[in-house]
């Protein structure tokens, strides 16, 4: 079915306006099938007495932590009276959006949006358009899941790391051996097509005329080939040499688990974003696509540290990782500023204040997020 493209009004309707209590919640409406919402009318608590607020309030589902899905969304605010003479008085009307970080317990509105004393008893009208909402034909919210790649195919292309015997390429990473073909590798990815054709030097080309490598092949399982010492010999004196390897890559910036991920997600387009611990390597991998010109796993990487944005870290990726890339500096910054009361408590802040001398760029962004911070401050204030 197709999707529609629309907007929702919501209005409640109360009848002699001078008469509504200090506050009003209006009965909960959905914008689809799983998210919620109610309309808070309030007295405000000033000298005078005289002034209401309006608000839209998220009724959030039982794994909401954030606006994010809600953020997609954008508002505007309405409040009418229908007077004596049958006319309707446009009193206020404003439009917002809502950052995706933003905690799912904030309610978004204005205060003092009318005066009580401008008020002519008439019926008044409260309410909200919700633009940009998702439907198919049958009001249905519908998400999209790609097909699965089969795990057999996954499963045999990942096998293809540990077997030297079909590759030409050697990555050498802090003493740990891996293998894979160039065809895929050049295939898949812009940055090894170029150093394996010659165009850039990173990688050590051995030609024919080369003495046969001896082979580290501790990933392979000697029961499966008969033939193979693990010395990298051939026992049957084969004149061709068991190790075909044109290329050795030797990388120290990045550890084992890290290079393999990446590997994985060559041959299979799967990420495997933890460690044997179950510790991310998120940024590690956001990092090295970065370098490595992999734009597909960069650009899922980077989607995967905003959804991992938590307290204890975000500290090391606001002054470690937003100043070499930019486009990840305002999700970070917003989410910094907005909870920097509990990340100044953080001992991953702690441990920054104690080694100052590593983060250059310090007095600069603290700067920027306290700015932010207050900003954010005075606006609940409000």
């Amino acid at each position: 079915m197709s999707q529609i493209i629309s907007k929702l009004t919501y209005q409640v309707n109360l009848p002699k306006s001078l008469e509504i209590e200090d506050y009003y919640y209006s009965p909960i409406f959905s914008t689809n099938n799983n998210m919620f919402w109610q309309l808070l009318l309030q007295l405000e608590d000033n000298e005078d007495n005289d002034s209401y607020g309006l608000f839209l309030q998220p009724v959030a589902g039982p794994d909401e932590v954030t606006w994010r899905e809600r953020s997609k969304l954008s508002f505007k605010i309405f409040i009418k009276e229908i007077r004596n003479n049958n006319k309707t008085a446009e009193l206020y009307n404003k439009s917002f959006i809502v950052p995706p970080d933003t905690p799912i317990g904030y309610d978004f509105g204005y205060h003092n949006v009318i005066k009580k004393s401008s008020l002519r008893n008439g019926e008044l009208i409260i309410g909200v358009i919700v633009n940009n909402i998702e439907y198919n034909e049958s009001d249905i919210r519908k998400t999209y899941y790609p097909e699965p790649i089969p795990k057999n195919l996954i499963e045999a292309w990942k096998e293809q790391l540990f077997d030297f015997r079909s590759v030409d390429v050697e990555f050498d990473v802090q003493g740990e051996k891996f293998y894979a073909c160039s065809s895929i590798l050049s295939k898949r990815s812009e940055y090894f097509a170029k150093i394996l054709s010659g165009h850039w030097s990173e990688s050590t080309f051995l030609g024919q005329n080369e003495p046969s490598i001896n082979c580290d092949i501790k990933f392979i399982n000697k029961s499966n080939y008969p033939n193979i010492n693990l010395d990298g010999k051939n026992d049957d004196n084969d004149d061709n040499s068991i190790c075909q390897i044109k290329h050795r890559i030797k990388i120290s910036e990045y550890d084992p688990i890290t290079i393999s991920a990446m590997l994985e997600y060559l041959y299979t387009n799967q990420i495997k974003w933890t460690n044997k611990d179950n510790d991310s390597i998120t940024t590690e991998l956001f990092r090295l696509a970065d370098q490595y010109l992999l734009s597909d796993l960069r650009e899922r990487a980077k989607t995967r540290i905003l959804e991992e944005l938590k307290i204890s870290n975000v500290s090391k990726i606001m002054f470690d990782l937003v100043p070499k890339y930019g486009d990840l500096k305002e999700p970070v910054l917003n989410y910094m500023a907005k909870n920097f009361e509990q990340v100044n408590n953080s001992q991953e802040f702690k441990d920054i204040l104690a080694n100052l001398v590593d983060y250059p760029n310090y007095n600069v962004i603290l700067s920027e997020i306290l700015t932010e911070h207050f900003k954010i401050q005075k606006a609940y204030s409000f």
